[in-house]
């Protein structure tokens, strides 16, 4: 059997006659247990109530139409890996049948189901493509089971129940795996299963809504006749008034009632009328407490919460729903996709930038601020906005000369200062400038070393392996700061000198990370004084001065 064929297998839903719309249906698992609602519930028959539909195609959707990308590690920055096959993987289409769009909208809606995604790699042939990934193929969660084998890896059991194929064993290299929620971090926990009760109620109360309307007896008005009509007698008075009052179009005609016939209108009892209630509040248990989505994407506007604009409410759903589940996913990537060798450049990451836009007023000043102080470079706006670069001097960090310390304001302007006034005064903007960048890094730092020392004292945790590795932590903070700074110290003594030092970028940024290893061992012992902006000018203008112009 073909490698196609194969998977198809694998990826069947069961036999063609069943139905997950119809009792007893096999697809999917079926029906599922009843609930204590009196509703069958399973992750496939939960999609028909609506909230549940709605809530998994909005994050299906989202996570899937967001650009992902495969970048590669340079320098202190990042570059697309277009090249690599890697990247057309799941940038463009991840197997001859799907797009990547349609693969990844499947995918998320299986962890958002079973609370486990799975999809069977299919690698390249020959020595060369022989570990290489070239496509993936879904696999529907309830066929799999996670276990170990006699060796105590983990494998994977593909059931193939409903296709005359005996089961399949696949190891953990030939799965891509992405659990949800998880007590053994192995297989997730399936949010429909675990509260199969809440969405039952929702669907009990759907279809009691159905019935309601559709087998209840609820008249709007009653006619009533002091006398006994013959059977004759009332078709004629139903006919009349039907004709007459009854349908669109027919209400507010004026209605003439013979021999003391009364009329009496109907309303809805009030038990009746707090079923939309109930049916408001299940929907808000299912979407906003199980989904963790605002009220307002899955139609419970009444209930929504208001934001000042949409930017607010667009970072509030990125950042408290959207982003832990890409997270979840691009650590899978790049855990199972990624030969091992290559981790440490390569890396999956979904750009989100869209979503977190400001109005375009917000957008200018935030710019505006960055760019006044060497922080970001017109090219760096130009692709935050989608435009094509400048060119080669868009790339280039700027910082106002015209701004003078305040004890310096009554200085003659005709006078140039001299150069090593020129270089103090210009060296003293720029460490006052990124000064604010590192107090805010090392605001995370300490943070973060207090909040675990914390946790490890309460725990009898090991403190000192944490101390061991606190370093590394401090320097994933600081060190894009140094290296900024580095950048913009270059940049002045090139152009007070007159030097250009871009053949020396190798040896300042390997000086530059000397320096931020020293910065993090000192600060992980405890040595947090000193100024270590006005340090690393100082060594770096010497380190340059050292070398030939």
């Amino acid at each position: 059997m073909s490698i196609i064929g194969a998977l198809e297998k694998r990826m069947a839903l069961g036999p063609l006659d069943d139905s997950s719309y119809y009792p007893g249906g096999f697809l999917y698992g079926g029906t599922g247990p009843v609930t204590k609602s009196g509703s069958h519930i399973s992750e496939t028959s939960a999609m028909q109530l609506a909230v549940v539909w709605c809530c998994i195609k909005v994050l299906s959707e989202d996570s899937a139409s967001l650009p992902l990308h495969l970048y590669r590690r340079a320098g202190q920055g990042r570059e697309k890996a277009v090249e690599n096959s890697l990247y057309a993987l799941l940038h463009d289409s991840p197997n001859p049948e799907m797009t990547a769009m349609s693969f990844r909208e499947t995918y998320m809606s299986h962890l958002l189901s079973w609370g486990n995604a799975y999809a069977e790699k299919e690698y390249g042939k020959g020595l060369l493509g022989k570990g290489v990934v070239v496509a993936l193929w879904p696999i529907p969660p309830h066929r799999v089971e996670v276990k170990r084998n006699e060796r105590k890896q983990i494998v994977y059991k593909i059931g193939m129940a409903g296709t005359g194929e005996p089961d399949v064993i696949l190891p953990k290299e030939k799965v891509l795996h992405t659990p949800g929620l998880s007590f053994d971090g192995i297989k997730g926990y399936s949010p429909i299963a675990h509260h199969r009760e809440a969405i039952g109620l929702g669907k009990s109360l759907e279809e009691f809504g159905a019935l309601y309307f559709g087998q209840g007896t609820h008249p709007g008005v009653i006619v009533s006749h002091p006398g006994k009509l013959s059977p004759e007698g009332h078709q004629n008075l139903k006919t009349s008034l039907t004709e007459a009052h009854s349908g669109l179009g027919k209400s507010h005609r004026l209605m003439l009632l013979q021999e003391a016939m009364k009329i009496e209108k109907i309303g809805i009892p009030n038990d009746e009328a707090q079923f939309l209630e109930s049916r408001s509040y299940q929907n808000i248990d299912i979407g906003s407490r199980i989904y963790r989505l605002p009220p307002q994407m899955y139609g419970e506007y009444d209930k929504a919460s208001t934001y000042a604009s949409a930017e607010q409410f667009n970072i509030d759903y990125v950042v408290k729903t959207l982003r832990s589940w890409l997270v979840r996913l691009e650590q899978s990537f790049n855990m199972s996709l990624i030969p091992e060798r290559d981790r440490a450049t390569l890396f999956y990451e979904h750009s989100i930038e869209g979503l977190l836009r400001g109005d375009s007023t917000a957008r200018a000043s935030f710019y505006k601020e960055l760019f006044a102080i060497g922080g970001i470079t017109p090219n760096q706006i130009a692709e935050l906005e989608n435009w094509n670069p400048i060119g080669p001097e868009g790339d280039k960090r700027f910082v106002p000369l015209n701004m003078v310390p305040l004890d310096q304001a009554g200085a003659s302007e005709s006078e140039p200062p001299a150069s090593e006034q020129n270089r103090a005064s210009y060296r003293k903007r720029l460490e006052s400038a990124y000064q604010r960048l590192l107090d805010g890094a090392i605001e995370k730092i300490t943070k973060q070393e207090e909040q675990r020392t914390n946790w490890l004292k309460k725990n009898d945790g090991d403190i000192a392996e944490f101390y061991r590795k606190f370093p590394e932590y401090v320097e994933k903070y600081a060190n894009p700061v140094f290296f900024s700074f580095s950048e913009a110290i270059t940049g002045m003594e090139s152009e007070l000198n007159g030097i250009d030092y871009n053949d020396l970028k190798p040896e300042i940024e390997q000086f530059t990370r000397s320096f931020g290893g020293d910065f993090a061992s000192k600060f992980a012992s405890g040595s947090r004084d000193g100024d270590a902006l006005h340090e690393l000018a100082g060594g770096l203008i010497e380190f340059l001065r050292e070398k030939p112009g």
